[in-house]
């Protein structure tokens, strides 16, 4: 075999992963895929549904965990791509979400001028930004778990450039909204002095998702530029703390403050209404 120029030869696992954390996990996400379903059928806010697609991918990635865990120490690389390709594709839909939830909210205050790119191209440019690193991430990934087909240093350099683009454009991304956030308080236009939406509350939401997601890609930069028998990759621990209590968290934020008062200032309904027709629901 191939071998990292940081620690040996490749291994898809440093560890037998974890039946009841991974158990745990599954348990957690799929409640709140759950709710998310319930949540965007009720209210009809399509926006939500890449981050609904995105909390799905991670109750089935971890079912690989648990397929991985009944074939240690003989790995197949089955279960680990399931694993793996879905944990990295769930907080691109969740960062895809959260772009597009901005572009509304810049909308429906009037802060075009505010915003240094247009809301129209906001969710476009920043899309595919993600798209494209989860592309390089995806081909570094299987290039690596090719076995003899490759060198797994050079897949690891390729997974690490896809992850560095996510997280130079979800800085980029939080340096827009921060500026558009403080423009807007300075000078708020019309429409954000009489709307019936809290769009500062959802902007502090936007923040809190978009730094959770952040830390976790951070996380997996630093993961994958140690090596294969990096100290991150041989320390299960690292994985929950790190990439599954920050995605389940980020799911659980947008449980409980819902885009449902964007769709209802964007629809003209009150949000008054809106969120009483949701309520009623339950």
């Amino acid at each position: 075999m191939g071998g990292f120029r940081t620690g040996g030869p490749f291994e898809f696992y440093r560890y037998t992963p974890s039946v009841p954390a991974a158990c745990v996990f599954i348990g957690l996400f799929t409640v709140s895929s759950v709710l998310h379903t319930y949540q965007i059928a009720r209210s009809r806010a399509w926006v939500m549904i890449p981050f609904l697609l995105g909390a799905y991918c991670e109750s089935i990635g971890y079912i690989g965990r648990i397929l991985s865990s009944s074939e240690a120490p003989n790995f197949t690389i089955g279960p680990y791509l399931l694993m793996n390709m879905l944990t990295l594709l769930a907080p691109a839909l969740f960062a895809a979400t959260i772009y597009m939830c901005l572009g509304r909210i810049v909308c429906t205050i009037g802060g075009e001028k505010y915003s240094l790119v247009r809301p129209s191209r906001l969710t476009g440019i920043f899309v595919t930004g993600d798209i494209t690193g989860l592309v390089v991430q995806g081909a570094g990934a299987g290039y690596m778990a090719a076995g003899t087909l490759g060198d797994y240093y050079t897949g690891s350099k390729v997974v690490i450039a896809g992850l560095a683009l996510l997280v130079a454009s979800f800085g980029l991304f939080v340096i827009i909204a921060l500026h558009f956030d403080i423009r807007m308080r300075h000078a708020p236009t019309a429409k954000a002095m009489s709307t019936a939406l809290n769009w500062r509350q959802y902007l502090m939401v936007l923040y809190g998702g978009s730094i959770l997601i952040f830390i976790r890609s951070v996380f997996r930069l630093v993961e994958y530029a140690q090596g294969n028998a990096g100290w991150l990759i041989r320390h299960e621990w690292t994985f929950y703390v790190f990439d599954a209590m920050l995605m389940f968290a980020v799911m659980v934020l947008f449980n409980v403050f819902h885009p449902i008062a964007i769709k209802a200032a964007v629809d003209g309904a009150t949000v008054r209404q809106k969120t009483a027709f949701w309520l009623s629901s339950l």
